[in-house]
């Protein structure tokens, strides 16, 4: 086996540059990730109204929007400030999300609720014209 004649030593410093600039773009790229498949949503039918529950953990309840659209769809959006430290990677943790959620029924804007604690967002939709049948 032949050996190289001249082997050029790269600074650790320059590696390490190389390194810390790879991780930053994989942050972005796995932060822009999470700002399009989250949050979670589980969507479910009780009763006579649909139940939509979002996973929004450390977004504030004043940067929380939820609109009904066309009586079928939801969506959610949420937003926060991030203070991220000069020499800080955040990968997994997205500034804002929006989810557009296909609902399976159609509901009403009227008698819809919603409520936000400990980072869950429940919306609760009643179900337009939802009738119950006796059954004999």
């Amino acid at each position: 086996m032949a050996v190289p004649k001249e082997v050029k030593v790269v600074p650790s410093s320059l590696i390490d540059a190389l390194v810390k600039e790879a991780g930053k773009r994989l942050g972005e790229v796995t932060r822009a990730f999470y700002e399009t498949v989250m949050p979670p949503v589980d969507v479910y039918e009780e009763g006579s109204q649909v139940v939509v529950v979002a996973d929004l953990a450390g977004f504030p309840k004043d940067k929380v929007k939820v609109r009904l659209v066309g009586g079928d769809e939801l969506v959610i959006e949420a937003e926060r400030d991030l203070q991220t430290p000069a020499n800080a990677s955040i990968q997994q943790r997205p500034k804002r999300v929006r989810r557009s959620v296909k609902l399976p029924a159609k509901v009403k804007s009227e008698g819809s609720v919603a409520a936000y604690e400990n980072g869950v967002l429940t919306v609760k939709l009643p179900i337009a014209e939802s009738v119950e049948i006796k059954v004999s």
